[in-house]
């Protein structure tokens, strides 16, 4: 009868022991799977940060070749406002030399016709003169 409880909690404490180990292994797979998690998530996160450090020096790039543009835009449009000034001025001063120099030439046909009415009368008087 002893033999028979010893054996019996030698049985109890080998079904116990199966449980303990059980549930060790349970345990060790958990911490295994937590920490296979926590250095997944890790790799994860330290990505994400990559990823938006390189977004934010894209987007800082992109910034400073847009100011570039714009910059250079508005020296181009300096530019072409100034050239269209200065045209525009040229264009005005021909046109009042021009208006100028029409003027000008009026001027010396209406002498030009008074000379040669001038002549004409004289020339009609001399042959008048002349036939008499």
């Amino acid at each position: 009868m002893i033999d028979e409880k010893i054996n019996n909690s030698l049985r109890e404490l080998e079904q116990g022991l199966k449980s303990m180990e059980s549930a060790r292994k349970q345990v060790e797979k958990t911490v295994n799977s937590y920490d296979g998690l926590n250095s997944t998530t890790a790799e994860y996160v330290s990505k994400l940060g990559t990823i938006t450090t390189k977004i934010q020096e894209l987007v800082d790039t992109i910034g400073k070749d847009y100011s570039q543009k714009v910059k250079a835009f508005e020296k181009d449009r300096e530019t072409v406002i100034n050239a269209s000034t200065a045209a525009t001025e040229k264009l005005s001063n021909a046109s009042e030399e021009f208006k100028d120099s029409l003027v000008d030439i009026q001027t010396k046909l209406k002498y030009s016709l008074i000379v040669n009415a001038v002549s004409l009368v004289a020339i009609s008087i001399i042959i008048l003169l002349l036939m008499r």
